[in-house]
């Protein structure tokens, strides 16, 4: 899948457009297809780093997604994948 990341802290210029895996979920996880993303204040002050607060690099930013569920992990009950 192609996805936004970064490497390291800093402005603009650390953003990288690349392919990377397509993630797998853990048990009690659900995979989430995105089809709309949107960036907030968050994401900017994670992109610059936070003090005291580490975040594992690389980090793909994008805390509000829009999508349907793609897959499901094994304990999780309570969701299904969505039909096409």
């Amino acid at each position: 899948m192609k996805a936004i990341l970064f490497r390291q802290h800093g402005g603009p210029e650390v953003l990288q457009y690349v392919d990377v895996p397509d993630p797998e979920p853990r048990p009690n996880e659900i995979l989430v297809r995105v089809r709309a993303c949107a960036l907030n204040h968050l994401d900017l002050w994670v992109r610059g780093g936070l003090p005291n607060v580490p975040i594992p690099l690389p980090h793909i930013p994008g805390s509000d997604v829009a999508g349907e569920i793609a897959k499901v992990g094994a304990e999780v009950t309570t969701v299904r994948v969505a039909r096409k």
